[in-house]
């Protein structure tokens, strides 16, 4: 990437996802390569490492469908999901890029994951429930059990408690720091039977030395009212510092030192400001 076009501001979001996903395709684990591509083994006829930098970048605008395909190809990528980047690609062009985006979004499953396994810290504040990454199992059976309305397709229970789980345990056997802010209500509401075990559990989290747990409580004022959900993700291997956030203003993936980043990013130093730690809350 050049001197110019790391000047550049980023993109929008369809690119910044589309820059991110890319990234993640080309190192995910392969059997014979388990740390993925480096950007001099992609071939020649295809792009250079130049332009694999520039379409990682989340600057560059302008992206060939083409390349992103023939990558894709290399990369062995299942279909759905080459299918999901490709539109990706697609909306990161529209002019109205807001209506495109909004049909591709993705369901943050493989794409988050990867993204939260490889940051080195992270940043959690939700607003009305446990941060899922700290969910335990009592938490989890309590949504099960008083959940009424039909999920949509078939869900299987025990298979999204053993995802969580796992996603669990691979945080904690990294043992990276994350700060995990929850606003009051999400531990004010019934609980229901499991509401020890549940508080338990958390306790248990809110020990680890890399986990620091802390509440919003109500007399933070009219902030604690917001419905945000965000997850701050930092690297340090020079990959770009992101917020993911669900938000009244807007959700997807956000350059941290963008405006609209630096926008959450405040906000969530200022919810910090105003927490108190999980131990003290509950006593």
């Amino acid at each position: 990437m050049t001197d110019v076009e790391e000047d550049l501001p980023p993109g929008p979001p369809p690119l910044m996802e589309l820059a991110r996903q890319l990234v993640a395709e080309r190192t995910r684990p392969r059997q014979y390569v388990p740390k993925g591509y480096q950007k001099t083994d992609i071939p020649r006829d295809i792009c250079s490492a130049k332009t694999l930098g520039r379409l990682e970048s989340g600057r560059y605008r302008g992206v060939n469908l083409g390349t992103v395909l023939k990558l894709l190809r290399f990369y062995q990528t299942p279909f759905d999901r080459a299918d999901h980047i490709a539109r990706l690609a697609e909306a990161s062009k529209a002019h109205d890029w807001c209506s495109h985006y909004a049909a591709v979004l993705e369901d943050r499953n493989w794409f988050y994951q990867q993204c939260e396994d490889s940051a080195s810290y992270m940043m959690f504040h939700s607003y009305s429930v446990l941060p899922s990454l700290i969910q335990g199992p009592a938490y989890y059976r309590m949504l099960r059990d008083t959940t009424t309305i039909a999920m949509e397709g078939e869900f299987d229970w025990d298979e999204g408690l053993e995802f969580r789980m796992d996603r669990r345990e691979r945080w904690i056997g990294s043992e990276r720091p994350a700060q995990l802010l929850i606003g009051e209500v999400a531990l004010t509401i019934d609980l229901g039977l499991r509401r020890e075990e549940i508080l338990t559990d958390l306790r248990d989290i809110a020990a680890l030395p890399f986990a620091d747990v802390r509440v919003i409580p109500f007399s933070a004022g009219r902030y604690e009212l917001q419905t945000w959900t965000l997850n701050l993700l930092e690297y340090d291997d020079g990959e770009e510092t992101v917020v993911n956030v669900e938000s009244p203003r807007g959700s997807g993936f956000v350059p941290v030192d963008s405006a609209r980043g630096k926008f959450f990013t405040g906000a969530a130093k200022l919810a910090s400001g105003k927490s108190i730690a999980l131990e003290d809350f509950l006593q």
